[in-house]
C-alpha cells in the first residue's frame, strides 16, 4: 500500500487544527487528510457517461477508482 509521510514544523498550527476539525467530524485525522485528497483531486471536467461493468469491482475499474487485479 503506498504511504504518504506529511511533516509539520513544530511551531505550525496546522496539525492542531486538523485533529479539532477531524474530531468534530468524529473521524481520525487521516480519514480527513484523505477528503480533503479526494476534493482537491476531483475534475469539473465532463468524463462523459459511466461504463457499465459486470460486477462492482469491475465497474470501478472501468470507470477509473480502482487499478485493476
Amino acid at each position: 500500500m503506498p504511504t504518504f509521510t506529511i511533516h509539520f514544523n513544530e511551531r505550525d498550527t496546522m496539525p492542531g487544527f486538523l485533529e479539532q476539525r477531524a474530531s468534530e467530524l468524529d473521524i481520525t485525522v487521516e480519514q480527513l487528510v484523505k477528503r480533503f485528497i479526494n476534493e482537491g483531486m476531483r475534475t469539473t471536467e465532463d468524463t462523459g457517461p459511466v461504463i457499465l461493468g459486470e460486477s462492482l469491482d469491475d465497474f470501478f475499474v472501468k470507470n477509473g477508482a480502482l487499478k485493476p487485479l
